[in-house]
């Protein structure tokens, strides 16, 4: 790693979003901090997403192009690991398609990297067009016993395009390409759960456009596919907090808002009919009760091949 100027890597999965990259991709050029690469994935747009990236790779090498391998299941998640795999920086930005960086972005959290010897650095976004920017931000320092069990809980909340992290701590983890539900919060639950050192700015350094479709909306397979994320990720967090109330206080929470939203106006009959046997397997985790019945009522498939492992 080149101590003093890293390069680094801006991984940014697009699909359809001709209309909006190419502003995108303009605020990764104004950027202060110089020694970056820019990854774009194409996901299989069939828009002029090409031709935009097309456009500022000629004008900056540092812009380059892939288009997802047909090898690898469609979505945002197959294109942000293949855009590491292009990847050479010593640090690893993702970022999203339809949203814009503060101009010194980049140079603020290098920046806090290098001078507290940080594997991962997080600002904060906003929705506001215009950026309330200070050079000298609020900053925590801290190790991740503390920052993820605050992650966890939602006390520090994070999307994708709030962290920066250092090549090295990432290793052989990977988005998990099954998922089309909370996807990113999946990926950092195993991220953040290491021994590693955080600097979290207080500074939005990226306008979150909302309103516009993601490219995890327009790749999604479905509400049968989402449910399936979400018995993974309920799981996951059950098994490895189990005791801890507050963190399974917190998934049981979401179990039941998931059950209610997915499930209440379903088939009632079905959910009598195995409640007694959910109740026996799943007793101690209302939220797999919850959400293994929406899954079944959504998808239909036998409750033999959902049964949980151990």
């Amino acid at each position: 790693m080149t101590t003093e100027n890293p390069l680094v890597s801006i991984i940014i999965p697009t699909f359809n979003r001709a209309h909006l990259i190419g502003e995108t991709l303009d605020s990764v050029l104004t950027q202060t901090y110089q020694n970056w690469e820019c990854i774009v994935v194409d996901d299989g747009s069939t828009d002029d997403t090409k031709a935009i990236v097309a456009a500022h790779s000629k004008k900056d090498t540092r812009f380059q192009y892939f288009l997802r391998p047909t090898n690898k299941p469609k979505g945002a998640n197959a294109c942000r690991n293949y855009g590491f795999e292009k990847s050479k920086g010593d640090y690893i930005q993702w970022f999203d398609s339809d949203d814009l960086m503060h101009t010194e972005k980049l140079r603020i959290k290098i920046g806090y990297a290098l001078a507290q010897d940080a594997a991962i650095v997080i600002d904060t976004h906003s929705t506001e067009n215009r950026f309330n920017f200070s050079d000298n931000p609020e900053l925590e320092v801290f190790e991740s016993a503390d920052f993820y069990v605050d992650f966890i809980l939602g006390k520090k909340p994070v999307i994708t395009n709030d962290v920066m992290v250092r090549r090295s701590v990432i290793g052989k983890l990977r988005y998990d390409e099954n998922l089309h539900k909370a996807q990113e919060y999946e990926f950092f639950t195993r991220l953040f759960d290491q021994e590693l050192k955080y600097c979290f700015v207080h500074l939005p350094l990226t306008t979150y456009r909302e309103g516009h479709d993601s490219i995890s909306k327009n790749t999604s397979k479905g509400n049968s596919a989402q449910v399936e994320s979400l018995i993974y990720l309920s799981k996951l967090i059950i098994k490895r907090h189990k005791n801890e109330p507050e963190i399974v206080a917190k998934a049981e929470r979401q179990g039941r808002k998931t059950y209610k939203n997915l499930a209440g106006r379903k088939n009632f009959k079905m959910i009598l009919k195995h409640f007694n046997f959910f109740r026996k397997v799943h007793h101690k985790s209302a939220t797999l009760f919850a959400l293994f019945m929406v899954y079944n009522i959504i998808t239909g498939r036998g409750f033999d091949q959902i049964k949980p492992k151990g």
